[in-house]
């Protein structure tokens, strides 16, 4: 059983790597793992590779500073079908059930069930359907959901881990804006 300091002091990992550091180290790890630099912007930089056997993009956070990674986001191909997007949706949400526990929270709602693809499409481009499951672990959180994507009738299955420490961290840093 882990004690308390251990539990205080665990991070969020994205393909072993613990979200936390400086960015250009998680970063030269990520790249270790086949990953390739696509861009940077801000405090943002874009990589492209393998993630579960599938072709994602993956967008790495930092602190205002551009020094400390805290959040992670992996983005896989949009889609016009909505039965592709629920079924990543749904495969990813029973892998990271099977590892974290049921959701702490999960919200499914889309238009009705007989509705066909391009209704469903047209739902979700105009933010009335909500699909999205949260996992609160002693590293952070992590969020799978359905989103709509930049072209019209497209829509995208994100993954979003956010390391509480450095999260907080930056929270902080934030607040003394403020």
């Amino acid at each position: 059983m882990l004690s308390l300091t251990t539990m205080a002091q665990e991070h969020l990992k994205f393909k072993g790597i613990p979200i936390t550091g400086s960015m250009s180290s998680f970063c030269q790890q990520l790249k270790d793992k086949g990953f390739t630099q696509t861009g940077t912007e801000d405090n943002v930089k874009a990589f492209v590779g393998n993630f579960t056997g599938r072709k994602a993009n993956v967008a790495v956070g930092a602190t205002d500073d551009g020094k400390s990674v805290y959040s992670v986001v992996a983005l896989f191909d949009a889609s016009k079908e909505w039965n592709t997007l629920v079924n990543t949706y749904e495969y990813y949400k029973e892998i990271y059930t099977r590892k974290y526990g049921q959701p702490t929270n999960s919200v499914e709602k889309n238009a009705r069930s007989e509705d066909g693809n391009t209704s469903s499409m047209l739902e979700l481009n105009s933010g009335k359907v909500t699909y999205g499951s949260i996992w609160s672990t002693t590293g952070g959180t992590i969020e799978i959901s359905i989103q709509k994507a930049s072209m019209l009738f497209e829509g995208i299955v994100v993954i979003n881990y956010r390391d509480s420490k450095n999260t907080e961290n930056k929270i902080q840093k934030d607040m003394e804006d403020i």
